[in-house]
């Protein structure tokens, strides 16, 4: 490409310069013949034909000088103008570009310069993605490394209190010969208990790792979500009763349907009201309200408890993510849940967020509605 350049660049300044030549000897050929008039008039003040000769060719030969100078001049300042854009993309500035002024070589020369800055500007681009690509390559890679250490650390953590516990309570009973028969019993029944929450702990985590990594097939369907949240808070009401919480319930319309697996929806609402039963006040209200837009089916979740700080509300859908290590670790759980309902729920295309304050922590999940379902509910009843 460079000797090309080249090349176009020696052949055009050969030919500039005979045009040049040429006109400027026509020029300065015209004016001498002008000259020559003058100097026969001057033969009239009896000046030699020697000096008159000398004089003609001084005069022609310094109009023939500055006009081929000045003709030149124009093509100089053109041709520097393309060496200064070459010098530019030399030094890396591929936006560089020269002015087409010409339809000859030189400018063939000015087009293929622009190629060629065009050329490795893409190429540069190119670079710049590839390197970009390279570095979020690296960060994520880097972040996989860092959830993976993550997993096993919180993991490991949280499995060795529940897992500690029911080892000790079992060796306790198989080691000591004064239990009491109501004793051994107690024991059992804690070892028991033990295990079942760490099985919970084990199905979160595999539900989650599933869900992290987009293993779950949805089971799609037309689901009733007002009756899909009547169905669970009906099913809570026992754990309600345990922790004196009165749910209240605020259902407008009974008929707001969404496109979506109703085990995955079922498994965000279990989550949440799980969330409000641990972390909530006893001898207080869960608030529950179902609400549709022509396009978005809210549900809201209210519950009276400790008010979540600023700092910690934009993390509380982290996984592992505590916002109070104490009280999480007594009230047992992995820190998947709200994980997990953010997956799901962005799965089915929604999105679900939290507010706290005065006491008041309130979950806020938005669905994408389904109004054709509703429509032919609507038109059977009006029929019957």
């Amino acid at each position: 490409m460079i000797a090309k350049l080249r090349s176009l660049f020696i052949s055009s300044f050969r030919w500039r310069i005979l045009i040049n030549v040429t006109l400027s000897y026509i020029i300065a050929t015209a004016v001498a013949s002008i000259v020559d008039l003058g100097i026969s008039l001057l033969k009239f003040i009896h000046i030699s034909d020697n000096a008159n000769l000398l004089l003609n060719y001084v005069i022609t030969f310094s109009l023939f000088i500055s006009i081929f100078f000045k003709l030149m001049n124009i093509t100089l300042r053109y041709i520097n103008s393309l060496n200064k854009t070459i010098q530019d993309v030399t030094l890396g500035d591929y936006d560089a570009r020269c002015e087409i002024e010409y339809d000859d070589e030189l400018g063939m020369l000015a087009a293929n310069i622009n190629a060629l800055s065009n050329t490795l500007h893409e190429k540069e681009k190119e670079a710049n993605i590839l390197r970009e690509n390279e570095q979020l390559a690296y960060e994520a890679e880097r972040n996989a490394e860092k959830q993976k250490n993550d997993l096993i650390t919180n993991v490991a953590h949280d499995l060795r209190t529940p897992l500690t516990s029911v080892i000790g309570y079992l060796d306790l009973i198989g080691s000591s010969d004064n239990l009491s028969h109501e004793d051994i019993i107690n024991y059992a029944h804690i070892a028991y208990n033990k295990s079942l929450r760490l099985k919970s702990m084990m199905d979160d985590l595999f539900e989650f790792t599933k869900l992290d990594n987009a293993k779950i097939k949805m089971n799609l369907n037309i689901i009733n979500l007002s009756e899909l949240i009547l169905q669970l808070t009906d099913e809570y009401t026992l754990l309600f009763q345990e922790h004196a919480i009165e749910p209240i319930l605020s259902i407008k319309d009974h008929n707001l349907y969404v496109i979506g697996d109703g085990q995955l929806l079922a498994r965000v609402f279990d989550n949440l009201f799980s969330n409000a039963l641990k972390y909530g006040y006893d001898h207080s209200q869960l608030k529950v309200e179902v609400i549709g837009d022509e396009k978005t089916v809210t549900i809201k979740i209210m519950n009276e408890g400790d008010t979540i700080s600023k700092e910690d509300l934009p993390y509380i859908f982290d996984k592992f993510y505590r916002a109070d290590t104490a009280r999480s670790t007594n009230a047992g759980g992995t820190g998947l849940g709200l994980a997990i309902a953010k997956n799901i729920v962005e799965m089915h295309k929604g999105q679900i967020f939290m507010t706290s304050h005065d006491h008041i922590t309130t979950f806020i999940v938005q669905l994408p509605r389904h109004i054709k379902k509703e429509k032919m509910d609507k038109e059977s009843q009006g029929t019957n």
